[in-house]
C-alpha cells in the first residue's frame, strides 16, 4: 500500500475515508454530504481521516462526478451533459485504452446559506487501476476542470478509492 499526501494537490477541499450511511438528509446534515450510487446500490458519506490518499497494490478506483446542473443549481441541458460525457469518456479511453462504467448516482450536500439540503443527480465515470500515480490523479483534475469550465461549477468532486476530493 502506498499513500499520497493530498497536499501536492490543488484540491479545494479533501476527504480521506468513506463510511457506510443509512439516509441521505441526515448524513448531509451530519457529515456535510452523502451519495447513494443507484448502480451499486452503495449510500455512503466521505469523512476526514489523514491528509493521504491510499493506493492499493492491486485493484484502485477512480470516479469523475458528472453533475446535472450548470451555473452551479439550474438544470443543465441534456445534450449538455452528454458532451461533456462523451468528451470525459473518450479522453479516458484513449489513456487508458479502456471504457470507463457510467454508474448513476444521487449527492446530497447540505448548503450553509439555503440552511437546507440540496440534491444533485450525478453520472459517475468509474474507472479501475492496478496502480495509480500522481499523474495519473492530475490527469483526472484536468477533466474535472473540464467540466467545471463547460458546465459553470463551483468545484467537481473526483473519488480515489475513499478519498473525495473537490477541484
Amino acid at each position: 500500500m502506498q499513500k499520497i499526501n493530498n497536499k501536492v494537490f490543488d484540491f479545494q477541499f479533501f476527504l480521506s475515508n468513506r463510511k457506510k450511511v443509512t439516509d441521505l438528509e441526515k448524513s448531509a446534515k451530519q457529515y456535510g454530504g452523502a451519495t447513494k450510487n443507484y448502480t451499486t446500490d452503495e449510500l455512503y458519506s466521505n469523512i476526514e481521516s489523514n491528509d493521504y490518499i491510499t493506493i492499493n497494490k492491486t485493484r484502485n478506483t477512480i470516479s469523475l462526478f458528472v453533475p446535472d446542473t450548470y451555473n452551479i443549481n439550474q438544470k443543465a441541458d441534456q445534450k449538455l451533459i452528454g458532451k461533456v460525457i462523451l468528451y470525459c469518456a473518450t479522453e479516458i479511453k484513449n489513456r487508458y485504452k479502456d471504457i470507463p462504467f457510467a454508474e448513476k448516482a444521487i449527492g446530497s450536500w447540505y448548503s450553509e446559506d439555503l440552511q437546507q439540503v440540496v440534491y444533485d443527480n450525478i453520472i459517475l465515470l468509474v474507472t479501475h487501476h492496478n496502480n495509480i500515480s500522481i499523474t495519473d490523479i492530475n490527469f483526472f483534475i484536468s477533466l474535472a476542470n473540464y467540466i467545471k469550465q463547460e458546465m459553470k461549477q463551483e468545484g467537481v468532486f473526483i473519488s480515489i478509492n475513499d478519498a473525495l476530493a473537490i477541484i
